[in-house]
């Protein structure tokens, strides 16, 4: 190549490296934090760790259902993670009693509730910003995605400007020469050792920008089960779900099932998904599908029927997140992240260096600062909406409102809404909401005391109404009384269950 060429091709380089710089060091830290994220989030938990064997890591599906259950009889389990990581308890994704999303941690030998976590926590908030800065936009994980082409080019760029580039595995930058001449030489040995990483990031993160513009492949299709009147049917507990994965087992031999989703809905299927023997890990999981109902067989997937891109969908998952090999891949995506995020850094002050040789820190800074240009106040304003929405989200006043459902399936009467979290010794107002027309008053009964009228307003064909509610530690029911004006009368029962915090 022309030394003209790589001329040009440093300056491109060099110009990118300033406006992106910034970016990429953050996306490089919350990347490498994330592999981590919830380990550094659950330091202070010590019931969801475990030392447990293989081997002793017994506990069914239906087990860890049953557990749920018991523990907390009005709360919904809709995924259950056996094995998360060899160090922690089994998980399970559910539901409370009064809506509010949770995690619930069973021991691993007896399926017994060790550990609540609610949501969202320091590793959901991790990833939101990672992903999309917290706007949770597809446009914005778009451009977020595209910037792999940036990123492929810089290293490409950077490798051929770095002429012998191979000798350079080793050579520790010299501090004789001032910061300039140190930067230089830390991002040139950064650069090197950071290839597999951003290699891998870049081509991985290119596949999700193609996920994004609906470039996706196959998906699977599943067959639907015997219509039923309730997202699960009368008598569903731990023994069916046991008969259930027996079943799933015997269709598909040498299948190990280590996640279960439970149907939240009238129309979903069990589904277990997990290794098979006859594929390696990197190809991707299998997945049988029974009715809940008949625990009939409705579809068995193995990777082998993936098509298109779907095929790499897997792959590309645990190759960006650094689990393609166990502890070993976390702990080298770790190290190499940090490295990665030392690049970004120095090549800002290479830049920085350039333009004030002597600089302190401070002015280096305000030197990288005043380079941007125009560009310098987007990033203001994005640290800005980040510190917001972030402060929004792990604000203890902030909740998500949710809804409460009668205890009777078949009844859509009527349900609760709370706009705030059920917690002990915390009285909060809850409302109520009647979908029937006809309804003109209602009364309310708040664990076992004497009903009380609620007023109503209307909504077009709803109704609303507020009352008090002043938990207990235990039960927290609610019976609703709906009177139409020809005298005729529903009740409504609903069961909070008992605040986990």
């Amino acid at each position: 190549m022309t030394r003209k060429i790589r001329n040009q091709l440093f300056r491109l380089h060099t110009w990118l490296g300033l406006y992106l710089s910034v970016f990429f060091t953050f996306m490089f830290l919350t990347g490498t934090l994330l592999v981590a994220g919830f380990e550094l989030e659950s330091i202070g938990r010590p019931a969801i760790w475990t030392s447990a064997a293989e081997e002793e890591r017994t506990a069914s599906f239906g087990d860890i259902y049953e557990g749920i259950k018991t523990a907390h009889p009005e709360g919904d389990a809709f995924v259950i993670l056996k094995r998360p990581a060899s160090w922690f308890v089994d998980r399970t994704f559910g539901r409370t009693g009064w809506g509010e999303r949770v995690s619930y941690w069973t021991d691993p030998t007896t399926g017994t509730v060790v550990y609540e976590t609610g949501d969202p926590g320091f590793a959901g908030i991790l990833a939101g910003l990672h992903d999309t800065f917290l706007t949770d936009n597809r446009i914005v994980f778009i451009l977020f995605s595209a910037t792999s082409i940036l990123l492929l080019f810089q290293m490409v760029s950077g490798l051929i400007t770095y002429r012998r580039f191979w000798k350079g595995f080793f050579r520790w930058p010299n501090s004789a020469g001032g910061l300039r001449s140190w930067a230089g030489g830390a991002h040139r040995l950064t650069a090197l050792w950071a290839i597999p990483l951003v290699f891998v990031t870049a081509i991985t993160s290119f596949f999700f920008l193609l996920g994004g513009l609906g470039i996706e492949g196959d998906k699977l299709k599943f067959q639907p089960p015997a219509p039923r009147e309730t997202a699960l049917p009368a008598g569903f507990d731990g023994a069916v779900i046991d008969q259930a994965e027996a079943n799933a087992r015997d269709a598909l031999p040498g299948f190990d099932p280590a996640i279960l989703t439970i149907p939240g809905g009238k129309a979903g299927s069990l589904k277990f998904i997990g290794q098979h023997q006859d594929f390696s890990g990197l190809r991707g999981q299998s997945t049988v599908a029974i009715d809940p109902l008949t625990l009939e067989v409705l579809n068995i997937y193995t990777p082998a029927d993936f098509r298109g891109l779907s095929r790499l969908d897997h792959l590309m998952e645990v190759l960006h997140y650094g689990l393609w090999g166990g502890t070993f891949s976390m702990v080298l995506w770790i190290v190499l992240g940090l490295v990665a995020t030392g690049l970004a850094f120095t090549g800002s002050l290479i830049y920085a260096a350039r333009l004030a040789p002597a600089g302190s820190v401070g002015g280096l800074c305000m030197c990288i600062w005043s380079s941007m240009g125009f560009l310098r106040w987007i990033y203001l304003l994005l640290l800005l909406g980040i510190l917001a929405v972030v402060y929004w989200r792990v604000n203890p006043d902030a909740y998500v409102q949710s809804r409460v459902n009668p205890v009777d399936a078949a009844i859509r009467t009527a349900h609760l809404v709370l706009y705030e979290p059920l917690r002990r010794d915390t009285p909060i107002e809850i409302e109520l909401r009647i979908g029937a027309p006809d309804v003109s008053t209602a009364l309310v009964a708040i664990n076992g005391a004497a009903a009380q009228p609620v007023d109503l307003t209307r909504d077009g064909d709803k109704a609303l109404g507020q009352f008090k509610f002043d938990p207990l530690e235990t039960g927290n029911e609610v019976i609703a009384y709906l009177k139409k004006p020809d005298g005729a009368e529903q009740k409504v029962t609903f069961r909070m269950g008992s605040p986990i915090w």
